[in-house]
């Protein structure tokens, strides 16, 4: 055999071709001029790149305040229609109280006792009239670990439930967060809220009747309604006697619907 001949294998010789340092044979200033050119065309993309970062950025912020902005404005709003409401509400009061002076008034002038007995007694069935006496305190709590939405918070039906339980203890008026019920005093709820004559209450739930001196026992309608909503909800419930005063309501005159002549 020849010694020229090639004695290595067809990998052999593929694998020494392949690690062969080319780059050896290429002159050191164009490689550094493609250096240089690959190291300038990457600048304008790292300034894109910073440029879209910051724009997120920015309106990320901007997004942020916005929201911000807008619910201030919102507790600004609701802070400035509460007051408003209360003051009208002081308002109403107010012009009630004077209504009522001014009818007592007449009435002695006239020195009609009866009617004014009878006028007096209405009005304190009615609630619109400020009534204070004997009575029950009956407050009422979320249980310590309710979350929002669960049956271990208060609802409107459990408010109801006890109100009807102290009318059938012989309650001669009755409020809750100092609102006095009415004949067309709805208790209901709005969301998470409970309303009273429209107006939210915020717990805890302290229901006041004047004309039932007692609790009723362990064996009355209130106590077992009680015992029923802390062992199966976990509300926290507690029920006081003595001296009551109850404020004057607001009478509403209902208002019905009715079809209008020529109307299909």
């Amino acid at each position: 055999m020849s010694p020229d001949t090639d004695l290595r294998s067809p990998l052999e010789r593929f694998l020494d071709e392949a690690v062969v340092d080319e780059y050896a044979d290429v002159p050191e200033h164009p490689a550094r001029s493609r250096s240089w050119l690959a190291h300038w065309r990457s600048v304008p993309v790292a300034l894109l790149i910073g440029l879209i970062a910051a724009v997120a950025i920015i309106a990320t912020r901007g997004t942020a305040q916005a929201r911000q902005d807008t619910r201030n404005e919102l507790v600004d709003r609701v802070t400035g229609l509460t007051a408003t409401v209360d003051q009208r509400q002081a308002d109403v009061t107010a012009q009630a109280a004077a209504v009522s002076a001014l009818q007592s008034q007449i009435l002695n002038e006239s020195q009609n006792t009866t009617r004014a007995n009878e006028i007096d007694r209405l009005s304190r069935q009615a609630g619109v009239m400020e009534l204070a006496g004997p009575g029950v305190t009956v407050t009422v709590d979320d249980a310590p670990d309710a979350q929002a939405g669960s049956l271990n918070r208060v609802l409107d039906r459990d408010l109801q439930d006890i109100v009807n339980a102290l009318w059938q203890m012989g309650a001669t008026g009755i409020a809750i967060n100092g609102q006095r019920l009415t004949s067309t005093t709805a208790i209901r709820s709005a969301g998470s809220a409970i309303l009273v004559n429209y107006q939210p209450l915020a717990r805890p739930y302290v229901v006041e009747a004047v004309g039932t001196t007692t609790s009723g026992g362990g064996e009355s309608g209130l106590a077992r309604l009680l015992d029923e909503l802390s062992t199966n909800y976990g509300l926290v419930t507690d029920v006081s006697t003595g001296d009551v005063t109850l404020p004057s309501g607001e009478l509403r005159t209902p208002r019905f619907a009715h079809v209008v002549e020529g109307s299909s």
